[in-house]
């Protein structure tokens, strides 16, 4: 868990604290697929007490196993993200976008889960030139060549493929 002690911060309107923080992060499952990290993942942070809240704006790395779009290996993606959340005592009439905390420990987990979910890749893939798989045999193509014959023919074409070979003989 990646959490905050903001005593000494609340008590002190327009002071700072830098947090380095490292913590293992729970698995979670986005879209059907399971993700871990496989190491801490780390958290440079401000904590800005601005009277009525704490701001807590830096960046947070780390690795996310992934599996690959197109070959469906698991592969490591290393993250740096920005991070910047408001936060608010929960008995205060919060407005607009702050999360509300209640005591002197903030747990920022889930904000930070939620800043690496959306700088995920739209499509995880294990390099830029993937090969992905054959699309006849499931061969892995990155790893080895196959049998099948590269020439790739939507049967609902056989008929005008036909016709093509018929006009050049």
């Amino acid at each position: 868990m990646l959490q905050l002690d903001v005593g000494m911060l609340k008590k002190a309107p327009g002071d700072f604290q830098p947090f380095n923080l490292s913590a293992v992060l729970p698995s979670f499952e986005l879209q059907g697929e399971s993700m871990n990290f496989p190491g801490p993942v780390k958290a440079n942070l401000v904590a800005t007490n601005n009277d009525s809240t704490i701001v807590v704006e830096g960046e947070v790395s780390g690795k996310l196993t992934l599996n690959c779009s197109r070959c469906l290996d698991t592969y490591d993606y290393i993250f740096e993200v920005p991070f910047r959340e408001t936060y608010a005592q929960a008995s205060q009439d919060n407005e607009g976008e702050v999360v509300s905390f209640s005591g002197d420990i903030l747990d920022i987990t889930p904000e930070v889960l939620n800043s690496i979910i959306l700088s995920l890749p739209m499509k995880a893939l294990c390099r830029e030139d993937c090969e992905g798989l054959c699309p006849r045999c499931g061969c892995n193509l990155n790893k080895s060549r196959c049998d099948c014959s590269n020439e790739e023919t939507d049967p609902r074409f056989s008929v005008l493929k036909k016709l093509l070979k018929d006009t050049n003989q």
